[in-house]
């Protein structure tokens, strides 16, 4: 494919203030963020499930019912250390096809889309992680909040209107409206929901917040149908994690500021 992969107009028309002030939490459901050709020949081209892991009835921090999927890493894993890739769940640059080698260069050295995701989630730096995943029938997302590590998430959905029917589930949702203080809340715990497209060219970015609760129901779709999209994860970088961490803690617990509680000892 000639030329670039990311539509960059659209990204200089991006109303980063109305994104900031979005409530429950800053996320936009954005369509068209790369050009026709690019989602083309991404969507055509997808990596194979054969690289992918399958992560089955994983335990999660709060006991939230387990996110079943496949899952397949760009380069280093999370859930292994040092895994080698032909182990299964982690691809190298060299493993994926063509045009997914040029769209991850394109994603590491561009300035401006770097420019644009540091301007709407208000941050000076970042540490990019990468990650296919593959929902298929009875795959869930069920309602969380990221990790506090996390600064926010571009989430690229690879699916049409030809080979997705939105009746099988799958959108994102936001959630808005806790009404219980439990971590691993239903989606009926939430008073509101909006529903996020993902298809023929649609993102969805979002800013991660102590308000940021999302999820997807189950899916309903025929045995041979997938979900499938690729997230872009942007981390807090090392030395900014302890903070981070504390910051979250505070805010989700009503703890008092450090300096506060510092004066009150």
């Amino acid at each position: 494919m000639k030329g670039t992969f990311i539509d960059y107009e659209l990204l200089r028309r991006f109303d980063i203030d109305a994104f900031k002030k979005r409530s429950p939490f800053p996320w936009e459901n954005i369509g068209g963020f790369l050009t026709q050709e690019g989602f083309q020949s991404l969507y055509t081209n997808f990596p194979s499930l054969e690289l992918f892991e399958y992560h089955n009835n994983r335990r999660r921090s709060h006991d939230q019912r387990p996110h079943n999927r496949h899952y397949l890493a760009y380069e280093s894993s999370i859930y292994h250390k040092d895994r080698p890739a032909e182990a299964g769940g982690v691809v190298g640059r060299d493993q994926l096809p063509t045009a997914w080698q040029g769209f991850m260069d394109e994603l590491e050295t561009s300035d401006e889309y770097q420019r644009f995701i540091r301007r709407a989630l208000g941050i000076s730096t970042f540490i990019p992680r990468y990650a296919w995943h593959v929902g298929s029938r009875g795959s869930e997302v069920s309602p969380h909040l990221d990790t506090p590590t996390k600064i926010g998430t571009h989430i690229l959905y690879f699916n049409t209107s030809d080979d997705w029917n939105p009746e099988w589930g799958g959108a994102t949702l936001v959630l808005g409206g806790k009404k219980t203080k439990a971590m691993n809340p239903d989606f009926a715990d939430f008073e509101t929901s909006a529903a996020a497209c993902i298809t023929d060219n649609h993102s969805f970015l979002f800013k991660n917040t102590s308000s940021a609760w999302h999820g997807a129901t189950a899916l309903t779709s025929p045995e041979d149908s997938y979900r499938r999209l690729f997230n872009i994860i942007f981390e807090m970088p090392r030395h900014s994690v302890g903070r981070k961490l504390v910051d979250r803690a505070r805010g989700l617990f009503k703890l008092p500021g450090l300096v506060a509680a510092h004066r009150a000892l």
